[in-house]
């Protein structure tokens, strides 16, 4: 994975896929697994990889790379077999996200992921599971999603460093390269209140830096205050999916529509970010569409 990430200055990621499937007619999602299941319909599961090809498009229209992840955040073993889905949806989803690949123009321009996610809610810190709890919880889904073979493993929308530690054993031990993804509060901050430099040093010298990098996602770019992180720290920091709204989660959370600040100002600082600190993956969260991606080549 890092000769990938190496070959360019900026590398694509997706944006939205179950928001813009949710808002989409005809299509419900799964209370608890969300988008997952739609693989298992075929019209369903064309519709869903039409949204990642729009996201591989505009990389294609730009010549760069894109990173794609498999949707299988919170499909962990409680949540399945809760379910009644099949035992293997995490590996379908994986082999899904390769159909998606393979189908796309260029797709030797184009790594695959698998996403894990917290054990309960990512806006609550206090839910947030201790390092030994989530390296047991999380470590049957980090191992399953390991014999499809993703090129990446990415645990996204943490809101403690606990449960990061313990996501990061859980991937560690699966010989898959990894990323842990943070979400972080208007102060810059991690959820759970620590500063995410000292939570980047912290996780570098207990996983011995094995991971690729780390990112925050499900927060606006201008939540990223890297100009105050030490250097080291920066350096580590590799991506950025970033929220349409510059609202708080809180408000995000109970709004019963998609929100967005102007595009134009998003993909300033999604660019400045980049230009400014080198952080490299850029993407979106909550509220973007291939029109974010596309604002943001528009100004490199």
């Amino acid at each position: 994975m890092r000769p990938f990430l190496n070959q360019s200055s900026v590398v694509l990621a997706e944006g939205a896929i179950a928001e813009r499937l949710r808002n989409h007619h005809g299509i419900t999602l799964h209370p608890s697994l969300f988008n997952t299941p739609l693989i298992y319909d075929e019209e369903k599961a064309e519709l869903m990889a039409s949204v990642y090809h729009e996201y591989t498009a505009v990389a294609d229209a730009f010549d760069l790379p894109i990173l794609l992840s498999a949707p299988t955040w919170r499909l962990d073993a409680q949540r399945v077999a809760a379910a009644g889905v099949p035992s293997s949806i995490n590996r379908d989803a994986v082999h899904f996200i390769r159909e998606v690949q393979q189908a796309a123009a260029r797709p030797e321009m184009i790594r695959c992921g698998a996403l894990l996610g917290p054990a309960n809610d990512c806006y609550t810190p206090e839910l947030a599971l201790s390092a030994d709890d989530a390296e047991r919880f999380h470590t049957p889904q980090a191992e399953d999603l390991a014999t499809a073979l993703p090129d990446f493993l990415l645990a996204q929308t943490l809101p403690a460093v606990t449960e990061a530690l313990g996501l990061g054993r859980a991937m560690k031990s699966t010989g898959i390269p990894f990323i842990l993804s943070f979400c972080i509060g208007r102060d810059g901050r991690i959820l759970d209140g620590t500063p995410l430099d000292a939570a980047i040093h912290h996780l570098d010298r207990a996983l011995d830096s094995t991971p690729l990098g780390y990112m925050i996602n499900c927060s606006y770019p201008t939540f990223l205050h890297a100009e105050e992180l030490i250097p080291s720290a920066v350096e580590r920091l590799i991506g950025c999916d970033a929220n349409a709204s510059s609202k708080d989660l809180s408000e995000l959370e109970s709004a019963d529509h998609s929100e967005q600040d102007k595009l134009e100002h998003w993909a300033d600082a999604m660019v400045r970010l980049n230009q400014q600190h080198g952080i490299k993956i850029l993407g979106g969260c909550c509220g973007t569409t291939p029109a974010h991606l596309r604002a943001i080549c528009d100004r490199l």
